[in-house]
């Protein structure tokens, strides 16, 4: 069952700041420099990485250095018109601020709307899973989507642009105006997040980066410090679990995995909740259901991450529970079973590959929504994640939801400080068989004969966040990848 955006979540959720066309507030240096000006200091804005691992940025009077320290890319931004810096080592040189971007990834696309340049955008990787109703109505006038089908045509719609944002291992990486982007590796919400300002310092756009990050880590803070005062005795245990079926991608044997990703045990902490884990690895995959399900005999909330979507029945079959009316683990007699893919485009592309990376105080909402459903209002309904087991519907967005298609993104997560929130009750069902007094993440002693393998780096994630971006290529060759975020 799909419904309306509107008709579930209000038009407030995609709402925008009404403007006629495309505003330049929050925009440095937005004209070219003539010869006998380009020694002065043209920044005078600038952004700093706190909480990012991967990126770092320095800034010279002319010239910006941005750094991807996951893929050892160098990039040399150079406002317009001045002298072109003579460094070596640098992947590309990039006149600022770029007049027209190509994105190939949801994610790149999504920071570049938060930043409010979308009319820079010409072309578009994998058009039709993208979920913002706004980038969708430029698609249907304004963006090209890529000719992902004529390699030709693409790489033609490539050096049109000034700048293509791309993913590790694309095709296009070898092209001069390539920038290769990895938010969707960051190992914490908040470092997911700052990539605004990465993608903010090509468009010369720094003010719009910091204001909008200082918000979000303003409000993941309000948000991680009001869930641990309300629920430091009453914290349930989350696992995000998959499953992939037998494919010829995986030598046709099914496996049953378990992620503890860095950032999903910052989200979860934060929310006041408690993560099962295993002894020092960063996801685990299980040969057996039965080697799965004894992982999952203490967990009371399970979020289901499998790459192929299903029904609450065939979730519990496919993880070997046999009879649900006999069952003994809370996440099933609780009906606490969440998928992440509550908004959808029409095409089924989901939008948890999308805004979550940009707005990390309200992928933290969501997660609090999920572990405590009272704590940010009654009634409150996530954002992305929708109840399985309740048979929550999915929600698709689309064109029609769309206010102003050149406005800044705005921050779909709530304002903490003007929240009143709840306090714990312990005799709330919501808490049917969570241990109280329990603090501490839980700890599963694996048995190795049942362990496909344990991955000590947090690869998988990379492959769900950047799904989007492939999906209507080699979609069914990330099954196995996708199970293991």
């Amino acid at each position: 069952m799909k419904l309306d955006i509107l008709a579930v979540l209000g038009a407030s959720l995609f709402s925008h700041a009404l403007a006629a066309s495309p505003s330049t507030a929050g925009l440095q240096s937005t004209e070219c420099v003539s010869s006998s000006d380009s020694s002065d200091n043209l920044f005078s804005v600038k952004s700093e990485v706190k909480y990012s691992k991967l990126f770092s940025i320095d800034y010279h009077d002319t010239y910006k250095i941005v750094n991807n320290l996951s893929t050892n890319n160098t990039y040399a931004l150079y406002q317009c018109g001045s002298t072109k810096p003579d460094i070596k080592n640098i992947d590309a040189f990039i006149p600022i601020p770029v007049s027209s971007a190509a994105a190939w990834s949801t994610s790149a696309a999504m920071f570049i709307e938060a930043l409010g340049v979308q009319d820079r955008v010409k072309n578009l990787g994998t058009a039709p899973s993208i979920v913002s109703a706004c980038l969708q109505e430029l698609l249907e006038d304004v963006i090209k989507p890529f000719d992902e089908g004529n390699s030709t045509s693409t790489d033609e719609q490539e050096q049109s642009s000034a700048v293509v944002f791309s993913m590790p291992g694309g095709e296009d990486t070898n092209t001069t105006n390539t920038v290769v982007s990895t938010e969707y590796l960051e190992p914490s919400a908040l470092g997911r997040s700052e990539w605004i300002k990465f993608f903010a310092v090509f468009f010369n756009a720094e003010e719009r980066a910091n204001t909008a990050f200082d918000s979000i880590e303003s409000n993941y803070d309000c948000f991680t410090k009001k869930a641990g005062e309300e629920y430091d005795d009453l914290r349930p245990v989350v696992a995000w679990t998959s499953y992939a079926g037998p494919t010829e991608y995986n030598n046709n044997t099914a496996y049953w995995q378990i992620s503890f990703a860095d950032y999903k045990y910052d989200l979860v902490r934060d929310a006041g909740a408690r993560m099962l884990n295993t002894t020092g690895a960063q996801a685990t995959m299980f040969s057996t259901a039965a080697a799965f399900l004894d992982a999952l005999e203490e967990v009371d909330i399970v979020i289901d991450e499998s790459f192929v979507s299903y029904s609450y029945d065939e979730l519990l079959k496919n993880y070997g529970v046999k009879d649900p009316s006999k069952s003994t683990y809370s996440w099933v007699t609780a009906s606490r079973v969440f998928r992440p893919d509550r908004l959808q485009s029409t095409a089924g592309g989901l939008d948890w590959f999308e805004a979550p990376v940009a707005f990390a105080d309200a992928l933290l909402q969501d997660v609090i929504g999920v572990a405590h459903p009272k704590f940010v209002k009654d009634g409150y309904q996530p954002i992305w994640f929708r109840n399985l087991a309740d048979n929550e519907p999915v929600v698709v967005v689309t064109a029609s939801n769309c206010t102003d298609m050149y406005a800044q993104r705005k921050d779909p997560a709530e304002s903490c400080s003007s929240l009143t929130f709840q306090e714990a009750n312990p005799d709330d069902e919501d808490y049917e068989g969570v241990d109280e007094n329990k603090t501490e993440d839980l700890i599963y002693d694996i048995s190795k004969s049942e362990v496909i393998n344990e991955n000590d780096s947090d690869t998988s994630d990379g492959a769900f966040f950047g799904v989007n971006a492939l999906q209507t290529t080699v979609a069914a060759a990330l099954i196995a990848l996708c199970a293991a975020m």
